[in-house]
C-alpha cells in the first residue's frame, strides 16, 4: 500500500499527480531508515547465474532476472543450505519458472535446529508427483521439535537407546 499526502499549496514535483488544485505526492522513507542484518549475506544469484539477465529471454534479450532485478547479486539470511526442490538452481524443474520455496535463490534459509523431512525423505518433492512436498514444503528440512527435557527428539532417542535400565 502506498502512503500519498495531500497539499493544496505546491506546485506539482516530478512523481506526484495533480488533481484539480490539489497535489498528491508520494511520502518517501528516510534513507537511514533500513539498518542491515548481521545476518545477511550477498551471493550471486542463482536465477540467472549471476548475469543480470532473463535466462529464457521471454521478452527479450534486453530484459532483467525477476529475482535480482538486474544486480547479479541476491542477499540472503544466513545460515543456509541449497534448496533440495530445485538442487541449487533457482528455477522450477520441468519449467521456466522460479522455484518456489527458494524463490529463485537457490538457497533455504534454516530457522534453528532441523531433521530431514520424513514425508519426502530430505528431497523436497512429493515421491508420486513433481510438486513440492506439502509437509516441508519443498525445502527437505523440518525444524526440530524439542523433547521433554528441553532436548531434541533425535538426541533424546539417541541417548535413550544405548541407555540399559
Amino acid at each position: 500500500m502506498q502512503n500519498w499526502r495531500f497539499r493544496a499549496s505546491e506546485p506539482p514535483k516530478q512523481g506526484s499527480l495533480e488533481i484539480g488544485k490539489m497535489t498528491m505526492t508520494k511520502k518517501r522513507k528516510p534513507s537511514g531508515s533500513r539498518k542491515p542484518s548481521v545476518n545477511m549475506t550477498t551471493v550471486k544469484c542463482a536465477f540467472c547465474d549471476g548475469t543480470g539477465t532473463d535466462p529464457f529471454k521471454l521478452l527479450s534479450k534486453l530484459s532483467i532476472c525477476p529475482v535480482c532485478q538486474g544486480r547479479k547479486m541476491v542477499q540472503v539470511e544466513r545460515p543456509t543450505v541449497a534448496c533440495a526442490y530445485c538442487h541449487g538452481t533457482g528455477k522450477q524443474p520441468h519449467g521456466r519458472l522460479t522455484c518456489s520455496p527458494c524463490k529463485g535463490t537457490g538457497l533455504i534459509t534454516l530457522a534453528g535446529p532441523t531433521a530431514k523431512c520424513l514425508q519426502c525423505g530430505g528431497l523436497g518433492r512429493m515421491i508420486e508427483s513433481d510438486l513440492p512436498c506439502s509437509l516441508c514444503r519443498g525445502t527437505g528440512l523440518v525444524a526440530e521439535k524439542p523433547g521433554p527435557q528441553g532436548r531434541s527428539k533425535r538426541t533424546a532417542s539417541k541417548s535413550s537407546v544405548g541407555s540399559k535400565t
